[in-house]
């Protein structure tokens, strides 16, 4: 395969996975509409897609896959309760409380964390593009959430602490995963974060798992889609994308997230988008762009 085409295959590929993920508040929300829980949600998305993932390991390279060293659960922990568990609870809360659009908008603060946090902890050097982008993302963020007119904000201050917690979470998943990144396959480290996420999630949804009795066939179907489809499958095509394209060139070309889930939310819900807001998921989605590049250009 030469290398235009699979810098195409890997483009098309990174967009896919993107645009599944971009229509995971609009099941969500049918799903909120039927009385399911978001705590019932994420619990059964992350399980089903934990299982989903255990199933392809244990048939394609066996049990001995998944050994792994102790001094690796150190991270792998921390990777599933923050990464996933933490962050699939904070994110459909912020989908069910606001729109698919701001919820969206405000998860793509996470390349902001990721550079900040790289930089304080990770002592990676900020460059003129990433400080630019931060500040493009904290105005972006400012427009969206209708800071600007206090008396009349398009989000609570609740609201904007959980979705901006969101994309801090989401953002140390990048973070966190680093230092097994090197050893570990994907799907191993995927396997791990899933099971400790998993364990989390499904605690935190026993008050609320009879929201999940006597559903419509159609949003059990919804429910395996989002666990296999939108988990699993998303996943493998956007580490196939990182590979022919390079983790900067796939997070930028992953923008197109917020740009699916907004225009979704408009056409399908009704969900409103005045200029300012518009403006501000511009400056949000520039902010994530040059967050991801180095010496101007995508690694």
């Amino acid at each position: 395969m030469g290398s235009t085409e699979g810098r195409l295959l890997g483009a098309l590929a990174v967009a896919a996975a993107a645009s599944m993920w971009g229509t995971l508040g609009i099941f969500a929300k049918i799903l909120y509409t039927q009385g399911v829980s978001f705590e019932s949600l994420v619990a059964v998305r992350s399980f089903v897609g934990w299982l989903a993932v255990i199933g392809f390991l244990l048939a394609t390279r066996g049990a001995r896959a998944l050994r792994v060293e102790r001094r690796d659960l150190a991270f792998l922990l921390p990777l599933g309760l923050v990464g996933i568990g933490a962050f699939y609870l904070l994110y459909f809360y912020t989908v069910r409380e606001s729109t698919v659009g701001t919820a969206a908008i405000l998860l793509y603060s996470a390349p902001a964390f990721v550079m900040m946090l790289a930089w304080l902890f990770l002592r990676e050097p900020l460059n003129a593009a990433k400080v630019c982008g931060l500040l493009l993302t904290v105005g972006g963020i400012f427009l969206v959430a209708g800071a600007y007119d206090p008396a009349n904000l398009e989000v609570s201050p609740k609201i904007l602490l959980t979705g901006l917690l969101s994309g801090l979470t989401y953002g140390l998943y990048a973070v966190l995963g680093r230092p097994v990144a090197g050893h570990l396959s994907p799907p191993v480290i995927l396997s791990y974060a899933l099971a400790f996420g998993s364990a989390l999630l499904v605690i935190s949804a026993l008050p609320t798992l009879d929201t999940l009795i006597g559903l419509p066939p159609t949003s059990y179907l919804i429910l395996l889609m989002l666990s296999v489809v939108h988990t699993t499958l998303a996943f493998a095509l956007y580490t196939f994308g990182i590979r022919q394209l390079g983790a900067g060139r796939a997070a930028i070309v992953a923008t197109i997230e917020p740009v699916v889930a907004g225009a979704l939310g408009i056409t399908l819900l009704g969900e409103e988008l005045t200029v300012l807001k518009a403006l501000g998921a511009v400056l949000v989605i520039s902010g994530a762009i040059l967050a991801q590049l180095k010496s101007g250009k995508a690694p």
